[in-house]
């Protein structure tokens, strides 16, 4: 009876063992199993005739690509599918890849430049005109020197003693002046006498100068003389040329 019981005992222990190395071996089948990074531990048949892989536990990661080649493979042949167990992340479908479409320059969008700013030209400054020359302005015409006027007098005296209407007992005094337009020059002049007997006497007289702008009356320089006959007496401007009447005396030859 105690024999009995101590065999009851060992396998009672024995399963107990059995059922922990299960659990401990599930256990770490489940952090086995769980995908790190794509990669999972899976069991896979003797693959090697058509995807080079060998039979048993496999420690390299399999691309989505191989697995799915794999399982087609598997599907065509009949066999059981439940010899490959695949971790349910790799049996995902593979995600959509991404595609670079290259677009022809033709269908690219044009990117206009901004306008350059067109520089503003700098006005050129207008020259200032060239002054000409001053034109000379037309002189005036200065007056030409002359006499606006003129006169003259004579006159006679009898001499002391007996027979005073005698010519040599008379004394004949001829005086005159004249006036200028103020032009300023020189006035030429003499005195023409004329007797009865037709003797002409000329009397010439030192010129007198007229200062420019003077308009006033200038005597000439007397003449005085004691006749010979009776007969006239003329005061003559030669330049400026102008015209006196000759004043007379009488007296007995």
């Amino acid at each position: 009876m105690g024999a009995h019981s101590n065999g009851g005992r060992a396998l009672a222990g024995f399963f107990g063992l059995v059922v922990l190395v299960v659990l401990l071996f599930g256990l770490v089948a489940l952090v086995a199993l769980r995908p790190t990074d794509g990669l999972a531990w899976v069991q896979v048949p003797d693959l090697s005739a058509d995807l080079r892989l060998d039979a048993g536990l496999q420690t390299k990661p399999l691309k989505n690509t191989v697995l799915l080649e794999a399982l087609q493979d598997r599907a065509l042949e009949g066999n059981a599918v439940e010899a490959l167990a695949v971790a349910p992340a790799l049996a995902v479908a593979p995600a959509n890849p991404v595609v670079a479409v290259i677009v022809p320059p033709s269908q690219r969008p044009v990117t206009t430049p901004a306008p350059t700013a067109t520089p503003t030209p700098t006005p050129t400054p207008t020259p200032a005109p060239t002054p000409g020359p001053s034109p000379t302005p037309t002189p005036t015409p200065t007056a030409r020197f002359a006499i606006v006027s003129a006169s003259e007098r004579v006159t006679q005296s009898p001499k002391t003693g007996n027979n005073k209407d005698r010519c040599s007992q008379t004394s004949v005094t001829a005086t005159g002046s004249f006036t200028t337009n103020g032009a300023g020059g020189w006035v030429f002049y003499e005195w023409v006498r004329v007797d009865s007997q037709g003797n002409r006497t000329v009397n010439p007289q030192a010129p007198i100068r007229v200062a420019a702008g003077d308009t006033s009356s200038h005597a000439v320089v007397t003449d005085s003389f004691t006749p010979q006959h009776s007969g006239t007496d003329q005061l003559v401007f030669l330049n400026p040329a102008y015209t006196v009447a000759a004043q007379s005396w009488s007296c007995l030859g």
